[in-house]
């Protein structure tokens, strides 16, 4: 399966001024441009595996001391704050972290290394994320425990389907 970039926005950049303003749709799009640079960067430079439908916030952090261990599928959102790791110093080890396809990491969170997200999970804001996450399943709390099971996301980890609740209420 091949990935075809269709563009984002389904109107002209004359439609966006008369709807949202002149300043806004610069921003926005700018805005854009400015992601679209990082995620090269990272890729290119650093060798991150990034599929390029994806979004990464500009202050999210990713690691850098070995890069090729960051993982990131297609659809997948890393919101601001959050800290994507794939080393860690005192135990000597660098190994893979991946985040799955259409997942959210929300902000502020933590994805310790060697840490796989499943597909169409999320991950709440303020996380600390210290073991695999199942498919289909919303994580929160320090650490990171299964708050619902059998939901389903969309578009960088958009809820759609909100499953079953796995507290014992």
């Amino acid at each position: 399966m091949s990935f075809k970039y269709t563009g984002r926005y389904p109107d002209t950049f004359m439609e966006a001024v008369g709807n949202y303003g002149f300043l806004a749709t610069c921003r926005t799009r700018l805005r854009d441009v400015f992601l679209l640079m990082r995620r090269i960067y990272l890729v290119k430079v650093w060798k991150m595996d990034i599929h390029p439908y994806t979004l990464i916030s500009l202050k999210a952090t990713l690691d850098r001391t070995y890069p090729q261990g960051i993982h990131i599928d297609e659809g997948s959102a890393v919101s601001f704050g959050a800290v994507i790791l794939s080393h860690d110093h005192t135990v000597g080890k660098h190994t893979d972290t991946h985040i799955g396809k259409f997942c959210q990491i929300g902000a502020r969170s933590f994805i310790m290394p060697g840490v796989r997200v499943g597909d169409h999970s999320i991950v709440a804001a303020g996380a600390i994320v210290t073991k695999d996450v199942p498919e289909r399943s919303i994580v929160a709390g320090n650490p990171a425990r299964v708050i619902r099971s059998n939901i389903m996301t969309t578009n960088w980890g958009k809820l759609v389907d909100r499953g079953d609740t796995d507290s014992k209420e």
